[in-house]
């Protein structure tokens, strides 16, 4: 079995992640840049520090065995979870792609209380799609097929 550092891994891939919406930034014109750069440079420090972290812990502790391919039988059937997502939202909107979403999440995370998950689900949504359009005057997706928007 591999050894594997997963707060290094993270860390890195994160912060080439980040990279790449910095580069992204000087599109975005001057009245919006704020807040994308807020969230910007506190994820940047954050990631630094897990990464200065993990590297010292690197050093002085002994190195952990992980099992990768148990993980990846976990993360990879969620990231396509995810991919799927940003698929569907674009197609059906962010309200109903969300709410699929999230109950799809919910449901792979094996949480037992079905009401909790239809409730939680459509409140969850419905609280996120008014702060970023209200709050936040961010566009969201309508969907192209078909349109549940307030």
């Amino acid at each position: 079995m591999k050894k594997s550092f997963p707060d290094m891994i993270i860390s890195i891939v994160l912060l080439a992640f980040l990279t790449s919406l910095a580069v992204q930034v000087p599109a975005i014109p001057a009245v919006s840049k704020g807040y994308p750069m807020v969230l910007l440079i506190v994820s940047y420090i954050m990631t630094i520090y897990l990464l200065v972290t993990s590297v010292l812990k690197m050093k002085t502790q002994d190195k952990q065995e992980t099992k990768i391919a148990e993980q990846a039988k976990i993360i990879v059937p969620y990231c396509l979870m995810i991919a799927v997502y940003l698929v569907l939202m674009t197609k059906i909107g962010y309200i109903a792609a969300t709410v699929v979403f999230m109950l799809a999440s919910l449901i792979y995370l094996k949480l037992k209380n079905k009401v909790a998950m239809i409730v939680l689900s459509i409140v969850m949504t419905v609280i996120l799609y008014f702060v970023f359009t209200n709050f936040l005057t961010v566009i969201l997706p309508k969907g192209s097929w078909f349109n549940i928007a307030f």
